[in-house]
């Protein structure tokens, strides 16, 4: 029997899965907050637009979830400052099946067990690349690997974690399961916390980061400042040396624009709470002095001000 998958949030991550799971058997929903877009996505179609495919495909949209029994498995994809929201209205729309995080940001997998105590959460990873060029045109910036698994184990068949690697691999993602998501989540947050907020601030290309001394400089205390807060809670990053890793990032993604940038530019609240502002506090909670990190989530929320 084909998965039933409900996509919550409609944007450039859940759009890029619903074009990847269009290709398969998976019964996809688009899960929506607003009317006017759900009935763009149902009237018009999404277009997915890569360097290897331009295709318009279809799933159903609706206004919130309408067929909670009738869910297998539900992908939060909205912003992490809407996880809390979007959480407790999957909880209110009586869905207790698993649920899925692939979002940016520390606490996201931690918030929804605590809003659905009956859904086991399935927490995870991607660099998939993703834009926006319409509310319902989506880019695909470059490929990456998805990688996820159970926070807690045991709380879900090995059998339905193999079949979404394998509805997931089949649809031409690059799947792979993890015996350690929250570890794969925090490497995921240092990586974000060296390489976001700084072209943010400076309003640059991921790439030109690596053209700056100092602001290479600062990318490279950012995220020893996060691995040293990672040591302390006994996670290991998921890569041996994550300063390295995040001048590779930069380096594969030199042309792009980061999601934090984008939300500066466009005047969109950013996820610094959940990234740099996460690392600062679980430093000052557990002894790991993150003055860097500090300053930047001071600085990225002074920016989001100067904008209202």
């Amino acid at each position: 029997m084909p998965m039933r998958i409900a996509i919550v949030g409609p944007g450039a991550v859940g759009l890029l899965l619903a074009g990847y799971f269009s290709k398969t058997d998976a019964v996809v929903t688009l899960v929506d907050q607003f009317q006017e877009r759900a009935a763009l996505f149902n009237r018009d179609g999404i277009r997915w637009e890569g360097a290897d495919a331009d295709f318009r495909y279809r799933v159903k949209a609706t206004v919130g979830l309408e067929d909670p029994a009738g869910t297998d498995l539900a992908i939060l994809c909205v912003k992490a400052y809407h996880t809390e929201s979007a959480s407790r209205e999957l909880a209110r729309a009586g869905y207790r099946g698993p649920v899925m995080t692939l979002q940016n940001g520390a606490g996201n997998a931690e918030l929804i067990s605590a809003n659905m105590p009956g859904s086991p959460v399935i927490a995870g990873v991607t660099s998939e690349g993703a834009n926006l060029a319409s509310q319902n045109h989506v880019r695909h910036a470059g490929r990456g690997k998805t990688s996820f698994g159970p926070m807690l184990p045991g709380s879900l068949p090995e059998k339905f974690l193999d079949d979404l690697a394998a509805l997931m691999r089949a649809a031409g993602l690059d799947a792979e399961l993890s015996a350690d998501p929250r570890s794969l989540v925090w490497s995921k947050v240092l990586i974000n916390a060296g390489i976001n907020p700084l072209t943010a601030i400076l309003r640059v290309r991921n790439g030109a980061l690596l053209e700056s001394e100092a602001a290479r400089g600062l990318m490279a205390g950012l995220v020893r400042e996060g691995a040293a807060v990672m040591e302390r809670l006994a996670m290991t990053p998921a890569y041996g040396d994550p300063v390295a890793r995040a001048e590779e990032v930069c380096r594969l993604t030199a042309a792009n624009y980061s999601s934090m940038y984008t939300d500066i530019r466009n005047g969109q609240p950013t996820e610094i709470d959940f990234i740099n502002g996460a690392l600062a506090r679980e430093g000052e909670a557990n002894g790991v002095p993150c003055p860097l990190n500090g300053a930047m989530t001071l600085l990225v929320h002074a920016l989001e001000s100067a904008r209202e």
